[in-house]
Order: structure tokens, then C-alpha cells, then sequence
């Protein structure tokens, strides 16, 4: 309290000299006086409303498109998996194919499956070129082939 008894003190003897120390206060000034305009009237608001309705249209667009777009990015991805199995189908149908298909497998075949053997040299029968054109080679060769 000492500090405030000084001030007091202090203001005492600046009063005497015509100086007051008393903080002054700040006036609030009160506008009571309303305006008779609306800052909004009521064709504003219709086209503020309008705008937040098209607003609104639009983020709902937006949401559906990227819905539809991540909806067709899943159906290519789950097609190119399917796709993927179907490639690794045939390289292995390929790979049967080619293993199915070499010499030694259709020797293999012929002698057990068919009971196919290699021709003797007596059973070989050879065709001489002549200089003489034969005109139907089919017929002649079926002739060598069945002795007539």
C-alpha cells in the first residue's frame, strides 16, 4: 500500500500547481441510430442461395466422378490380373506343346504307341532319275510303291 499512499501524495501536490494526474477515462461513443437498409436484401439471398445450392452440385459431381473413375481403375486392374493368368496359361500350353512336339517324344510315340519301325534296307525302295520327264509322277510312284 505504500506505493499507492505515494501516489496519492504525488497527486496532492500537482494539484496545487494546476496539474491533474488522475487517468482520464476514454468517452464511448453509442450509435444507437440503426440504418432503415438491410446490408442483404432478399435478391441477394435468393442468388447466395442459388450459389451454395450449385456449389453443392458440384462437390457432389465431383465425389461421383472420382467414385465412377476409381470404380473403372478397380475393374482394369482385376483385368489385367485375369489377364496375367490367362498369359501364364499359354506359355505353359506353349511349353507343353514344344516339349510334346520334339523328335525324340514322336519316335518314342510311334514305336510304343503305334508299333511303327525303321524300314530294313530290302524294304527301302529307291527312284532312279532318268532323263525321260515322267509325265504323272503320282501314278508312278504308286506303281513302284504296290509293285504292279
Amino acid at each position: 500500500m505504500m506505493a499507492a499512499e505515494k501516489w496519492y501524495e504525488y497527486q496532492t501536490s500537482y494539484q496545487k500547481y494546476g496539474l491533474d494526474m488522475r487517468p482520464k477515462s476514454k468517452k464511448i461513443i453509442k450509435d444507437n441510430s440503426k440504418s432503415t437498409k438491410s446490408a442483404i436484401n432478399g435478391k441477394d439471398k435468393a442468388r447466395l442461395m442459388l450459389l451454395t445450392v450449385f456449389v453443392g452440385l458440384i462437390c457432389i459431381c465431383l465425389i461421383i466422378s472420382a467414385a465412377y473413375s476409381a470404380q473403372v481403375k478397380y475393374d482394369i486392374n482385376r483385368m489385367l490380373v485375369q489377364s496375367d493368368g490367362v498369359r501364364g496359361e499359354i506359355e505353359n500350353l506353349n511349353v507343353a506343346i514344344k516339349s510334346a512336339s520334339g523328335i525324340t517324344v514322336i519316335e518314342e510315340k510311334a514305336k510304343n504307341q503305334l508299333g511303327m519301325v525303321y524300314p530294313t534296307m530290302d524294304e527301302i525302295t529307291y527312284i532312279k532319275r532318268n532323263n525321260n520327264e515322267i509325265q504323272d509322277f503320282a501314278l508312278t510312284l504308286k506303281r513302284i510303291a504296290y509293285n504292279h
